[in-house]
C-alpha cells in the first residue's frame, strides 16, 4: 500500500511539475506499488484477465484483470473534441491544446502521463477512448433510452423527454447499441459500460410529470398504455372498484384506460393511493428499462462490467434503484454539491415525489448503496471557481467558490466523504478542460476543468489531487471490517 501522506506540499508543488517536464513515467514517482492497471499490489485477489467488483472485509473494489483492487478516480470528457461552442463555430480547447501536441496520440500520451502524475487512474465518460485503449484504464458511455419512442407531449426545454421503453423499437434498438459495447468487452482496461446518462427517474429537476401522467398521453394500445394498465390491473387484483377510489374515477373496467388521456388534473395533489402508485410504476419502467439493457449488453459479453445509467442525485426514487439493482454490477451516480436554495429545492421535489431524502450531501447515495446492496461510482462531480474570467452562468444549481485554492480545498474535502464510504468503487470529476467562456452547445460556461481551456494544469487542484491520492489505497484498506 502507498505510504506518502507526510510528504510536505510545499515541495510537492515544486517535485511534480519538474517531474512532468522531465517526463517520468507514471510509475516512477510517487504511485509505483501499483499493477499495470493501477491498481494496488498491496493485495492479491483472483486475476480474471478484466476488471471486476468484489467485497473485501466490508469494503468494495473494482479489481484489476491482474487481480488487485483498485478504487477508480477518473476525470470525464477527456477529449480534444469537447465542448463545441456554437458562437465561435469550433472546439476552443482543440484548438489551442493540438497545435502544442502535433497529433492527437501525442495529446494523448500528454494526458496519461499529467492524469498519472496527479493519482488519476480513470479516463471516464465522454472521452475519445481509441486514443487509451489497450494502455489506460477507461469507462465506456452509451444511449440505449434513445431506441425507444418518444412519449408525446413530455418534450420541454432543457428536459429530456419520456420514453416508452415498453415499445418493441427499444428491445430491438438496445440489441443494436450494445453492440458499440464490443470494443470494450474486448479490452481489459476498459472497466466497463454506462447505458445512459441522467434519464428521468421522478418528478424533479430533469422530469417535468410522473411517468403514469405521461403514458397516458400515450394513444390507445400503445405499448406503454397497455403496459400501465396491465399494472394496474396486477396492483388492483382486478377490482375496477378499489382502482376508481384510489383516483377518483367511475369505470367499468381496467379496459377504459385506454380511451382516457389522463386520470387526474393534478398529480401533486393525488390521494395517497395514487401517489403511491406513480412512485410503483415508476419502478416498473425502470424495471424494463434495465433488463432490457442488461440482456443486450450480457448477449455482448458475460463478464462485461455494467455500470448502470449514471443517476441524478436529488432526483432519484427508491422504486428505482431497487428496480435497477438486480441488472447492474455498479450503480452510478452524479452527485455533485448544490448551492443552498437549489439543494432546498430539492427538498422539496422529495416531499412531492417521494424521491431518495438528501438533507445534505450524500445522504441519498448512501440509501442507494442501502437499497441495492451494489458498490456505487460517482460518475461527476465537480467544483468551479470565480477567478479565470470563466462566467459559470449555468446550470445555476451549484456552489460558487472564489479561488482556485478554494476549488482545491472542495475537492478534498468531497473526497474525504467519499473514502470514508465503502460502497464507494470510484469517484470521476466532471472534466478535463474547462468550458468555452461563449458557453457549449447547451449554453454551460463554467470552470470545471482540470486544465484550463489553453491546456495548462490549474496547480492548485493538480497538487491536491496528488495529496489525497497518494493516500488514497491505504485509507480504504483502514476501513476494512
Amino acid at each position: 500500500m502507498v505510504r506518502m501522506r507526510s510528504r510536505p506540499l510545499a515541495l510537492v508543488a515544486l517535485l511534480i511539475p519538474v517531474a512532468l517536464a522531465l517526463g517520468a513515467g507514471p510509475t516512477s514517482c510517487w504511485f509505483s506499488n501499483q499493477d499495470a492497471y493501477h491498481g494496488s499490489t498491496g493485495m492479491q485477489l483472483a486475476a480474471t484477465g478484466r476488471f471486476r467488483v468484489e467485497q473485501v472485509d466490508g469494503v468494495w473494489w473494482f479489481v484489476t484483470p491482474a487481480g488487485h483492487p483498485f478504487f477508480s478516480a477518473g476525470v470525464n470528457n477527456v477529449s480534444l473534441y469537447s465542448d463545441y461552442a456554437p458562437a465561435l463555430g469550433t472546439y476552443p480547447y482543440r484548438d489551442n491544446a493540438l497545435p502544442r501536441y502535433g497529433s492527437e496520440s501525442a495529446w494523448a500520451d500528454s494526458v496519461i502521463d499529467r492524469m498519472s502524475h496527479a493519482g488519476l487512474n480513470t479516463i471516464g465518460a465522454w472521452s475519445q477512448n481509441e486514443l487509451f485503449r489497450e494502455r489506460f484504464p477507461y469507462t465506456q458511455i452509451l444511449g440505449f433510452a434513445a431506441s425507444a419512442p418518444i412519449v408525446p407531449g413530455t418534450t420541454l426545454p432543457r428536459l429530456p423527454e419520456l420514453r416508452d421503453y415498453f415499445d418493441p423499437a427499444f428491445a430491438s434498438g438496445a440489441t443494436r447499441e450494445a453492440e458499440g459495447a464490443r470494443a470494450c468487452a474486448n479490452d481489459p482496461y476498459c472497466i466497463g459500460v454506462y447505458s445512459d446518462n441522467e434519464l428521468p427517474w421522478g418528478p424533479a429537476f430533469n422530469q417535468s410529470i410522473p411517468f403514469i401522467d405521461g403514458f397516458m398521453k400515450l394513444p390507445a394500445a400503445a405499448p406503454g398504455k397497455i403496459a400501465l394498465q396491465h399494472f394496474f390491473e396486477e396492483r388492483y387484483a382486478g377490482d375496477i372498484a378499489a382502482f376508481g377510489a384510489a383516483w377518483g374515477l367511475t369505470l367499468a373496467s381496467f379496459d377504459e384506460i385506454q380511451g382516457l388521456s389522463a386520470l387526474s388534473a393534478n398529480w401533486r395533489r393525488d390521494s395517497d393511493a395514487a401517489k403511491a402508485d406513480r412512485n410503483a410504476f415508476r419502478g416498473r419502467v425502470a424495471e424494463r428499462y434495465f433488463q432490457v439493457a442488461h440482456d443486450a449488453l450480457r448477449a455482448i459479453s458475460p463478464d462485461l462490467l455494467i455500470l448502470g445509467a449514471r443517476f441524478l442525485a436529488f432526483a432519484t426514487g427508491p422504486e428505482t434503484v431497487a428496480a435497477a439493482a438486480p441488472f447492474v454490477d455498479v450503480l452510478s451516480v452524479n452527485a455533485y454539491e448544490w448551492n443552498d436554495a437549489w439543494f432546498a429545492i430539492s427538498q422539496t421535489f422529495v416531499a412531492q415525489a417521494g424521491l431518495l431524502p438528501a438533507t445534505q450531501l450524500f445522504d441519498d447515495v448512501d440509501e442507494m448503496a442501502r437499497i441495492s446492496g451494489k458498490p456505487i461510482l460517482i460518475t461527476e462531480f465537480g467544483y468551479r471557481a470565480d477567478d479565470v474570467g470563466l462566467p459559470n452562468s449555468w446550470p445555476p444549481v451549484y456552489v460558487q467558490l472564489t479561488t482556485q485554492n478554494e476549488r482545491a480545498d472542495a475537492y478534498e474535502n468531497y473526497m474525504d466523504l467519499a473514502l470514508a464510504r465503502p460502497y464507494l468503487v470510484g469517484t470521476h470529476w466532471f472534466e478535463y478542460a474547462d468550458q468555452p467562456a461563449t458557453g457549449r452547445f447547451d449554453g454551460e460556461d463554467n470552470n470545471w476543468g482540470f486544465v484550463n481551456i489553453e491546456d495548462e494544469i490549474y496547480a492548485e487542484l493538480f497538487v491536491r489531487m496528488w495529496r489525497v491520492h497518494v493516500g488514497l489505497y491505504q485509507r480504504r484498506a483502514e476501513l476494512s471490517d
